[in-house]
């Protein structure tokens, strides 16, 4: 068997191990514990990699990243807001673990809707650019049937960055690997569009 087969036959075992774990621990924790026991080392490890310019995500944390945002869309949305700037943990904590309450909502629409009406607002670029490369990295290393949120997150943080170009071909692969994929699809409109973040208004003028 070559090493090609092999890592994905491993990929395939991981990712089954870490869905059935988590989703066991949603039903016998709670969603926020499980979220804490699952999602928090990693997404805590993902704000570190983030104000630095080296280091990585291990093969296993990859996969297991692709895995839970898949999994729990919220804890997508996290690991995007945090990308676009700073932000507190307990708000990001709030998040992922406790994603259908209003304070949650509230952050999340506040925060995506500012990058199409606010022109004021403008995404951390070193954030956004070590995300994207934390991403592509993911999607690279995520099992089979794991790859498309990866990608379209990538695809989005690429579309704030008002990069549109790489963002559709990446929104384009990630649809193709799941065409319900909502935010990949977000991502391609306002590309064919030629919707561009707020913040480039600034630079137009």
């Amino acid at each position: 068997m070559n090493d090609m087969v092999d890592t994905r036959t491993a990929g395939t075992g991981l990712a089954k191990r870490v869905r059935d774990g988590f989703l066991q621990d949603r039903r016998e924790l709670g969603p926020a514990e499980a979220a804490d026991k699952w999602f928090a080392p990693l997404m805590d490890r993902w704000n570190g990699l983030l104000s630095r310019d080296e280091g990585g995500f291990s093969h296993e944390e990859r996969a297991t990243l692709a895995v839970l945002m898949t999994e729990c869309l919220s804890m997508r949305d996290a690991l995007i807001l945090a990308a676009l700037r700073e932000m507190d943990g307990g708000e990001l904590h709030m998040l992922y673990a406790k994603p259908h309450s209003m304070e949650s909502a509230a952050v999340v629409m506040r925060e995506l809707s500012r990058a199409f009406k606010d022109a004021a607002y403008q995404p951390d670029t070193r954030r956004g650019e070590r995300a994207t490369a934390l991403l592509e990295s993911v999607t690279a290393d995520a099992p089979d049937g794991y790859k498309a949120q990866p990608m379209a997150s990538c695809a989005y943080l690429l579309w704030m960055a008002d990069r549109s170009t790489a963002a559709a071909v990446r929104a384009l692969k990630a649809l193709a690997l799941d065409d319900d994929c909502s935010l990949a699809s977000l991502v391609l409109a306002a590309s064919e569009h030629g919707i561009r973040p707020a913040w480039t208004e600034r630079r137009r003028h």
